[in-house]
């Protein structure tokens, strides 16, 4: 019984762990993206590709190695694009810096044309005394 009761608590012990392995396994994968569906992160993607990745990473997380080590493994092998936030150097710097600046200068054209805008609008507006008494003549002849 006693043989019994333990080898049922190993074999559960080794269930959790293949559990947080595989939750491991798809925690790193989502941070990759699929080469072959290029929208989908390996983790959501059933492309052979994608299947092929989830097993390198569980073999490598098996060995030992660390969710950095992994990364940098993929990423030296297939380049910046294969993670789906890139760092935030050279090219990819303008990625996330362009639209940033694009708002900023938007905003600040909405600024100034609404401004101007404003300050025409509420310009008073000058008549001559030539305007004002043909005004007068053509209101009284009606």
């Amino acid at each position: 019984m006693k043989r019994l009761l333990l080898l049922l608590s190993l074999w559960s012990f080794a269930g959790a762990q293949e559990v947080q392995l595989e939750r491991e396994v798809f925690n790193i994968a989502g941070e990759l993206r699929c080469p072959v569906c290029r929208s989908e992160s390996a983790a959501d993607s059933n492309a052979e590709t994608s299947i092929e990745f989830r097993d390198i990473i569980r073999e490598r997380l098996q060995d030992g190695q660390s969710e950095a080590q992994i990364l940098t493994y993929f990423q030296r092998t297939y380049g910046d694009w294969i993670l789906l936030d890139p760092p935030r150097r050279g090219l990819y710097l303008w990625v996330w810096g362009l639209p940033v600046a694009a708002g900023v200068l938007g905003l600040g054209l909405l600024g100034y044309f609404l401004t101007r805008w404003r300050k025409n609008a509420t310009a008073p507006v000058e008549a001559s005394p030539e305007d004002l008494e043909r005004v007068r003549r053509e209101l009284g002849s009606s």
